[in-house]
């Protein structure tokens, strides 16, 4: 039991952690990662990529 308790407050930090982090991020200006939407298909989250690399890289 206490190795579970443990256990899920590991959990809870590392996602109140990865939440901060997201949101330091999104409040940078022209931050070098940028967040993209993976609902759709593998196929346009790819397309939405690499458009998003050309765009940055000026190609």
């Amino acid at each position: 039991l206490h190795q579970t308790v443990s256990s899920a407050k590991l959990f809870i930090s590392l996602v109140l952690f990865l939440n901060r982090v997201e949101e330091s991020y999104r409040r940078m200006v022209n931050p070098a990662c940028q967040e993209v939407d993976a609902s759709p298909s593998k196929e346009e989250v790819l397309k939405t990529v690499l458009q998003l690399i050309k765009k940055h890289c000026a190609l």
